[in-house]
């Protein structure tokens, strides 16, 4: 009887055991679930994830350094305002505006006014933390710059091995191409407007030099970067300038009329107003 007792007894105590080490194995397996799982991600943190995941891509992209020149374009701000190029950026790589959109609205630069398109540059055009990073930034990337100016996004839009030249060409060649089509060349006059109302060339379109800051936002939309581009003015030098300001917006086939106006006598030529 005593023993049967003990056996009860024996049998009571293993069932609690069992029934208490079932109860915690189960918590502990609920724990481990709650720990483990994870919730499906929402749009907007998907969103939020995908956008932290092009800027590690792009901070951890391999370092280039453009041998020649690079096309560009940024935004300014103000020191004060660095904060808002992070946000900038994020609108930019999640597709919410361009960023010529925000350089329009945000850039304290007047390139602002063109989305911010600075268009080619080289070594020693700029200050040195703008060019720094404008020549270690893959193209389709952005990076930040502060210098004296205050605080760029900049925008890396294209890059070339080498700068294009302007080919110098003579009278002679200048009146073959009149002799053609006008609308396969861009014909620029860069004198100013009393030079041109004494004598000027049919075909061509008067920029003055003098004005360029005022016609060259527009340029793009007057001239197609694409076709070759004459530049004329009296003798030549004034048209030299401009080349090469043109070749730096964009315009890869330029040609200076060597000579300028001061040689030309072709059956083109117009003379008073």
């Amino acid at each position: 009887r005593r023993r049967r007792r003990e056996m009860h007894l024996l049998r009571a105590v293993s069932s609690a055991i069992a029934s208490s080490s079932s109860t915690a194995w189960r918590r502990s397996v609920s724990v481990r679930s709650r720990r483990v799982a994870t919730p499906s991600p929402t749009t907007s943190s998907a969103r939020a994830i995908a956008r932290g995941s092009r800027r590690r891509m792009a901070t951890s992209a391999a370092a280039v350094n453009h041998p020649g020149q690079v096309k560009v374009a940024h935004i300014l701000v103000e020191p004060k305002d660095e904060p808002m190029l992070d946000e900038l950026g994020e609108q930019i790589a999640a597709g919410v505006a361009t960023f010529a959109e925000l350089a329009a609205t945000h850039s304290k630069c007047p390139s602002g006014k063109q989305g911010g398109a600075l268009g080619w540059i080289s070594r020693g055009q700029t200050v040195g933390e703008f060019e720094r990073a404008a020549f270690t930034t893959p193209v389709g990337g952005t990076s930040k710059a502060t210098t004296s100016f205050g605080v760029h996004l900049i925008e890396v839009l294209d890059a070339r091995a080498q700068a294009p030249t302007i080919v110098d060409v003579s009278i002679q060649d200048l009146q073959e191409v009149l002799e053609g089509d006008p609308d396969e060349v861009n014909l620029i006059d860069v004198r100013e407007q009393n030079e041109w109302d004494a004598a000027r060339i049919e075909a061509f379109a008067l920029r003055p030099l003098s004005t360029m800051q005022q016609w060259s936002p527009r340029l793009t939309d007057d001239f197609d970067p694409a076709k070759p581009t004459y530049v004329i003015c009296a003798a030549g030098v004034r048209s030299a300038r401009a080349a090469a300001v043109l070749l730096d917006m964009g315009f890869d086939d330029v040609r200076n009329v060597s000579g300028g106006m001061y040689a030309y006598g072709g059956p083109n030529l117009v003379t008073g107003k």
